[in-house]
């Protein structure tokens, strides 16, 4: 009797493995850094949203202080003493750019803008005396927003900007 060689699936998958191992390993560190860069990404995106949100409760409540320390620089908040957001949706957009630093976010918003009254008449001075004096709009806008990351990693209000809808 000869003795030939057969073969079987069970050797064949055993080369098979054998061949692939090497490359597996190769695989796995790029799979993890793959996995490590969205994971970064989706809680870059989570903490941006966070942000926003804190921005529209502040705005809301009318805590001007607090509102103006979410931002990188405090020359942006004082253009807002006047307009109040009465309702903003998820973002529209969220971009983070590859360096992971900035990011910019488009929100479909409605505002309220608030327009002094001069009291240069006795009717104004009278709604100045009792509170009021404004004369209120609301606007459907779009809310253009850019953050950046702050040294210590977190993210912080750079640019708003509400464009006509």
């Amino acid at each position: 009797m000869s003795e030939e060689s057969k073969s079987t699936r069970r050797s064949f998958l055993k080369g098979g493995a054998i061949v692939a191992a090497p490359l597996a390993v190769m695989a796995a560190p790029a799979a993890a850094a793959l996995a490590d860069d969205r994971l970064a990404r989706l809680e870059d995106e989570k903490a941006i949203r966070e942000l926003h949100a804190l921005w529209l409760r502040h705005l809301a409540s009318g805590d001007r202080a607090a509102a103006k320390a979410l931002y990188a620089n405090e020359t942006c908040a004082c253009a807002l003493a006047g307009i109040g957001v009465i309702a903003a949706h998820h973002a529209d957009a969220l971009d983070i750019a590859a360096d992971g630093c900035k990011a910019s976010a488009s929100y479909a918003a409605t505002v309220e803008v608030e327009t002094l009254i001069a009291p240069d008449n006795t009717l104004a001075q009278m709604l100045h005396a009792q509170g009021e004096g404004y004369v209120r709009a609301s606007e459907a806008r779009t809310l253009e927003a850019d953050y950046v990351k702050t040294p210590g990693g977190s993210w912080a209000i750079a640019k708003l900007n509400f464009t006509q809808a």
